[in-house]
């Protein structure tokens, strides 16, 4: 009989929505109330999991945290393969679960990873970021080859954050075709990277002065949530090419298309800029507030809300169809973008040249009561 290895350190079965963009919140008749939240750092900073699933009814909402999921195979790949992908987790080669960090520093995080399919790997398979903390990491990374059975180093080049607490990202494996596998018996296992970052005195941040790019066309009348330190760039062309690929991908499916709402689109431009100025990703702002106390706040009434986000440098493939393709690719965004229970979308985009990962996409999507 075949031994198998004992998983550790890096990879289990995770039921969660992804955190870049993944959340719904339906509601069963409840009052226009805006809900505050106390100030909480920009990323994880105590569970892997920022990503939240949370009723509403009567007054309070009740907020549990959902389990990391996995996202399955893209439903965008027609391909029918005559092999089979799954991995085998062999053990932390670099960055052991716990290693701690200074803030702001390289490292390399190495797993070690048998090929327990029938498919050979080759430079079009990768290593892509499923959820969590993305710790500055590319969002796809090309895997070493391995004929079935090879044992290979698998490496992402990360760094720590700018702030200190503990970070969890969750990354899995993709094939050519778009199609998501991992680890264990099941080949649907996350490995990941769990480190602690210390604390020390920062510079206080400079007032930016970027001029704007020829990419960029700058909005009025909308504050950045940094008391002026911060004056992201936005793309009127840039939103109003997603509302096209994601209505188009609708009519596709026979899927009524989606209106665009002032609303919305406010509280979705808040939260881009927000990620933008502060330099980070996650569906909580730096204000602790969420997509649905975003939309609240913009006196949107809703019975049905979700949101997704996207961060990359235009220069490098963040562009709108970069991150149309980067949703189509991952189930759970897909199923935000093709959702039969919204009607209405509000597209957010913003552009910091100084921040660590350029653009930054916020798509709000909801249906009003």
């Amino acid at each position: 009989m075949k031994k198998q290895p004992i998983l550790k350190g890096g990879a289990f079965v995770l039921l969660l929505f992804t955190l870049l963009g993944c959340t719904a919140r339906e509601i069963s008749p409840a009052p226009n109330q805006i809900q505050t939240f106390p100030v909480s750092t920009p990323t994880t900073t105590s569970s892997p999991a920022p990503t939240m699933v949370a009723t509403i009814q009567n007054t309070e909402p009740t907020i549990a945290p959902s389990q990391p999921s996995i996202t399955e195979s893209s439903p965008t790949s027609m391909i029918m393969k005559d092999c089979v992908d799954t991995a085998g987790f062999f053990g932390d080669v670099t960055v052991p679960d716990g290693s701690s960090f200074a803030q702001n520093q390289s490292f390399v995080k190495t797993w070690r990873i048998r090929n327990e399919g029938t498919c050979t790997w080759n430079e079009t398979y990768a290593l892509v970021f499923h959820s969590g903390d993305i710790l500055n990491g590319a969002l796809s990374n090309p895997m070493p080859p391995a004929v079935p059975g090879e044992i290979v180093d698998v490496s992402v080049n990360l760094r720590s954050p700018a702030t200190g607490g503990e970070f969890t990202g969750y990354w899995q494996f993709q094939d050519p075709y778009g199609n998501r596998f991992g680890v264990d018996s099941g080949g649907v296992g996350l490995i990941w990277v769990k480190i602690g970052v210390s604390w020390y005195p920062l510079k206080a941040p400079e007032k930016s002065t970027a001029v704007s790019s020829p990419l960029a066309q700058p909005v009025q009348n909308t504050p950045a949530p940094s008391s002026g330190v911060c004056s992201p760039q936005r793309n009127a062309g840039y939103l109003e090419e997603l509302l096209q690929l994601i209505n188009g991908a609708r009519q596709q499916e026979n899927i009524p298309t989606l209106a665009s709402n002032e609303k919305l689109a406010a509280a979705a431009d808040v939260h881009s800029a927000d990620m933008a100025c502060q330099d980070f990703v996650d569906h909580i702002g730096s204000d602790g507030s969420t997509w649905y106390t975003r939309i609240q706040a913009q006196g949107y009434n809703y019975a049905y809300a979700t949101e997704n986000i996207y961060v990359g440098n235009p220069a490098f493939g963040g562009t709108p169809v970069g991150a149309f393709n980067w949703w189509m690719n991952s189930k759970v965004h897909r199923d935000n973008i093709l959702s039969p229970k919204v009607t209405e979308i509000g597209i957010g985009y913003a552009y910091s040249p100084s921040s660590s990962y350029g653009g930054y996409y916020s798509l709000v999507f909801a249906k009003p009561k």
